[in-house]
């Protein structure tokens, strides 16, 4: 198995923590985080817990501490060349990494996460800023030399900022994905995912709904608006019982196309319904949702017509369906398909 340094910038990047986490379960001490990934190990206090987006839940505070790796992390940079391979998280923040291990790392054991919301690859995101506020040397970076997972991966050049609504669709075709680009997208630990028998699922819908037309028509309802810092529950469990009881998930795009919450509801045994998925880009995550495991809707009145549509018969063969999806989208699944696409 490979030996990996996995530098991140000790700030909450689902797409990061979720591949640590896999890749942690995976190689243990052969992972090595730098700086040490506070927020990912146990036990997690319960100050920093309610400071985390999501208060904390799902992916946090589940690691057993290495006491052994602090000597790695002290001496990591004079012991590089042990390393197979050398993860950069969240590129966007870390641009100057790459900058520095550029000129003495061979490019085929540099990847790059990507876990940004926006569609737009670095350094073609937020240029106006990058230039008058960040260091314009950012520019310079020669992020393009190396693999590059990223999440919200979309063509026709959305990836490189361009306005593509004022491009002709037969030109938009025509531009490529950057070379190493490749796709990814969020995970959820293995432990996380619980068999939930049918007769537990006692409501149609949990408690928390991002679509606030859904969320209007659902009696007692928290309607959960984008960017909100405020939650239905406090704690994991309550949140996740919610779920358990529940027979549907309520989910859509917010910034992103790909969020923590479609592998949350699926963990516990919710068939998600996914507001207009049928609009999401094919390489854009999350990968795999369709007709035989998800219900894509437009609206109220079109949801509420399809789940009627349903029997008993038919919803167990779609939670049986969102089980088996789900199960394919753990930490480990997501650590061994980098590890795989890098060999």
């Amino acid at each position: 198995m490979p030996r990996i340094l996995f530098l991140h910038p000790n700030q909450q990047d689902y797409l990061a923590e979720g591949v640590f986490h896999g890749l942690r379960t995976l190689l243990g001490a052969d992972c090595v985080d730098i700086p040490r990934y506070d927020c990912m190990y146990k036990p997690l206090t319960h100050n920093l817990r309610i400071k985390l987006r999501g208060n904390g839940f799902t992916l946090y505070g589940l690691l057993p501490e290495i006491p052994e790796l602090s000597e790695d992390r002290f001496f990591w940079e004079n012991e590089i060349d042990k390393y197979d391979y050398i993860i950069v998280a969240n590129l966007t923040r870390q641009w100057h990494q790459v900058m520095k291990l550029s000129p003495n790392v061979n490019p085929e054991k540099l990847i790059l996460l990507d876990g940004e919301d926006q569609s737009t690859c670095f350094p073609f995101e937020a240029m106006r800023r990058r230039l008058l506020k960040d260091n314009p040397l950012s520019f310079f970076t020669p992020s393009w030399k190396y693999r590059c997972f990223k999440r919200e991966l979309i063509g026709e050049g959305y990836s490189y900022g361009l306005l593509t609504k004022f491009l002709p669709s037969f030109l938009r075709r025509n531009i490529p994905l950057p070379d190493k680009l490749m796709s990814i997208s969020f995970s959820i630990p293995e432990e996380k995912i619980s068999l939930i028998d049918l007769s537990r699922k006692k409501k149609d819908f949990p408690v928390y709904i991002v679509d606030s037309e859904v969320s209007k028509q659902v009696k007692d309802s928290f309607f959960g608006s984008l960017g909100a810092e405020q939650y239905s529950f406090d704690k994991e469990e309550d949140y996740y019982d919610d779920l358990r009881k529940s027979r549907y998930g309520i989910t859509t795009k917010r910034e992103g196309w790909d969020c923590l919450r479609h592998y949350e509801l699926a963990a516990n045994g919710c068939v998600l319904c996914f507001r207009d998925l049928h609009l999401k880009p094919e390489t854009c995550a999350p990968h795999g949702l369709n007709e035989t495991n998800c219900i894509s809707y437009t609206n109220w009145t079109d949801l509420k017509s399809k789940l009627e549509a349903i029997t008993p018969e038919k919803y167990a063969v779609l939670q049986q369906n969102t089980y088996q999806w789900v199960s394919q989208q753990t930490t480990i699944v997501r650590a061994k398909q980098l590890l795989e696409k890098c060999l």
